[in-house]
């Protein structure tokens, strides 16, 4: 039996990363996220940003607030006076989710994403896990945005 030559080593871990890239590729989801949500809020200014989902006592299944900051960071959030059980996505300025967190109704813990976010998106606890949605996919959440203009 012959040694392997450093050149098949090397085309076989190519070919092993191409295939790695092509079904990675293939299975992060680009999600249309008016299909899923009839009833978007979008709050862009500090004092609304602040309130978020305070207050209320329930949100509809098919409803969702948008927090759109002014510049991609790290963003935190938390549940002061947030007695619903939420999720939140952290989404980057390309519209791919960075994080997901269920998130401790009325806690006042700060969660942060783990890398700069432009949007976060708040959910009923459990939406995400509900309708596949998963960190690495993409939301088409600017034309959301610009769509509510």
């Amino acid at each position: 039996m012959s040694k392997p030559s450093a050149h098949s080593a090397l085309k076989l871990l190519s070919f092993s990363f191409l295939i790695f890239f092509n079904i990675s590729a293939e299975s992060k989801n680009f999600i249309f996220l008016e299909k899923y949500l009839s009833q978007i809020e979008i709050v862009s200014d500090l004092q609304d940003r602040k309130t978020g989902l305070m207050n209320r006592e329930s949100l509809p299944d098919d409803s969702g607030m948008i927090f759109v900051w002014d510049r991609n960071k790290v963003q935190c959030m938390w549940m002061k006076n947030t007695s619903i059980p939420l999720s939140v996505a952290y989404i980057e300025d390309t519209g791919e989710i960075i994080d997901i967190y269920d998130m401790v109704p009325l806690s006042m813990k700060s969660v942060c994403s783990r890398k700069p976010a432009l949007y976060a998106l708040e959910v009923n606890q459990g939406w995400f896990e509900k309708n596949e949605l998963y960190v690495g996919d993409f939301i088409n959440i600017s034309s959301v945005i610009q769509n509510a203009n």
